[in-house]
């Protein structure tokens, strides 16, 4: 239930889902002949859709994420018993793809193949379970696409139950307890890693930060950057997300 509630309110709890709301209130205060705050709703409904799609405000937003922890070389991160990759970064196989869809944020796992192949652990764990119109897990998809790209099927391990973030933490907690390990290099996006790490972290374990999916790089400074645009939409909302992701993450004492 709790799972079913989180997807739908979480596109509501963002800029458009917010700014349709207001304009639902709208419709309805304009039928209540309260014509001067539907006016209201109308209006600042709309100035969301300009602020969040501006790509200096989003920038902003997505960019506090992505800076809570530093990136390094691949090289220069230390020794983990187990590298773990979240999952939610792939498309079933579905008509009409003929594999396994590489979505954005694919390089979680591309990261986590490169510290593999330099040896900063003996395996590497994947994490994610069953979701959309298919019965193949996430884990599943990525395991397939790590033996697709060279990884060793004897280096791989797969957590299939996983739902959410506080659930790859609670199951990747009980797989390495189970095989007597404690350290992992935790590999996510990097502006989900504060609330990733936090419920790593809530589980015991020693969590050794590996951010991914960076977005927010210095761009040329000029008109286009005051105009609105989709992607900055893109970006207000998955800092909308996880700013409200890791609150209620807090209120359930999950981080």
């Amino acid at each position: 239930v709790s799972l079913l509630l989180s997807q739908l309110m979480t596109p509501l709890l963002s800029p458009l889902g917010i700014s349709l709301l207001l304009w639902i209130a709208a419709a309805v205060l304009y039928r209540m002949r309260r014509h001067r705050w539907a006016l209201r709703c109308v209006v600042v409904g709309a100035a969301v859709v300009l602020l969040f799609s501006n790509p200096i405000v989003a920038d902003a937003m997505l960019g506090s994420l992505e800076n809570d922890y530093p990136t390094r070389p691949t090289d220069g991160y230390p020794m983990a018993d187990m590298i773990v990759v979240l999952g939610g970064v792939t498309g079933p196989l579905l008509p009409p793809r003929q594999h396994v869809e590489a979505m954005s944020g694919i390089d979680r796992l591309i990261e986590g193949i490169r510290l593999l192949r330099l040896h900063k652990a003996r395996a590497m764990l994947v994490t994610g379970g069953v979701g959309g119109t298919t019965a193949v897990t996430e884990a599943e998809r990525l395991r397939d696409l790590a033996l697709e790209y060279g990884v060793r099927e004897r280096q791989i391990l797969v957590e299939m139950e996983a739902r959410n973030t506080h659930q790859n933490a609670v199951y990747v907690r009980q797989r390495l307890e189970q095989l007597e390990m404690g350290r992992v290099l935790l590999v996510t996006s990097a502006s989900h890693m504060w609330r990733a790490a936090a419920c790593f972290r809530k589980q015991g374990l020693q969590v050794i930060p590996v951010p991914a999916d960076i977005e927010v790089v210095p761009r040329p400074f000029g008109l286009a950057r005051f105009l609105p645009h989709a992607d900055a939409m893109t970006y207000s909302s998955r800092a909308f997300k996880e700013y409200v992701g890791y609150a209620v993450y807090w209120a359930r004492n999950w981080v």
